[in-house]
């Protein structure tokens, strides 16, 4: 990857390796089996059961705020089991059922959303403003999912990548009222390319589904996740490690 792009501060680096820092993704929280429509959506049972797993292993959520200064500088360092947690595609069901439990905990979480559906149903409903704009309250920081979620941010123009990016960017910050830097990749497809299209539009850290520690990221453009649809276990014991 290019030079160009904001490196892990070493001393992160050095850190994750005997204390890592994991994000972890899901997408649609859904009532019951009834509701599903596509194979990574979770039950509200199966969300309950997965939050007493990561309460039983330790979990300290941080904000994606604090993930990137400490990704940035190497300080503050994080809490021993730090995770993030990540929801994406800003579905109906992440305020109806995942926001209130979270809220319960007192745990911080991440949105995802794509600016062209905001309040706009598809096969899926989607959150509106007002609603981000809640969940925000609850601690929540929403970020751009780009503008219409290509299925492949690779097989873009130029032109249209940044469009996308822009877009998005310029329609949240303009609904809540703040500055949105950070990005997460549709489907977790990007290149070099891609990170290059998001650093131009001003995103200063993007997030991906490349598996792993954060601090093991080859960049801040470049951010990795554990899904919690293949690789939740994986994530649980990333969460546990400690020294």
């Amino acid at each position: 990857m290019p030079n160009a792009f904001p490196l892990i501060h070493p001393d992160a680096v050095r850190n994750g390796k005997s204390h890592p820092t994991t994000l972890l993704v899901w997408h649609d929280i859904i009532a019951s089996e009834k509701e599903r429509l596509v194979w990574f959506d979770t039950t509200v049972a199966q969300f309950e059961a997965q939050l007493e797993q990561l309460d039983k292993a330790g979990i300290r959520p941080i904000s994606l705020t604090a993930l990137h200064a400490y990704l940035t500088n190497g300080i503050p360092v994080p809490p021993a089991h730090a995770a993030i947690l990540c929801f994406d595609d800003n579905t109906a069901g992440i305020y109806r059922h995942a926001a209130p439990l979270l809220k319960q905990r007192r745990w911080p979480f991440i949105v995802s959303a794509h600016t062209a559906y905001v309040g706009v149903p598809t096969s899926k409903s989607h959150n509106s403003y007002e609603e981000l704009r809640e969940m925000e309250r609850m601690e929540a920081t929403v970020v751009s999912q780009t503008h219409t979620h290509p299925p492949d941010l690779r097989t873009l123009t130029i032109a249209n990548l940044r469009r996308e990016m822009s877009d998005s960017k310029r329609r949240l910050e303009s609904e809540l009222g703040h500055p949105v830097n950070f990005l997460t990749y549709p489907s977790g497809k990007w290149d070099a390319r891609v990170a290059a299209a998001a650093q131009t539009a001003g995103y200063v850290m993007a997030l991906t589904e490349d598996f792993g520690p954060a601090e093991s990221s080859p960049h801040l453009l470049g951010v990795k996740r554990y899904s919690t649809h293949r690789r939740f276990e994986e994530g649980l014991a990333s969460i546990r490690r400690k020294g």
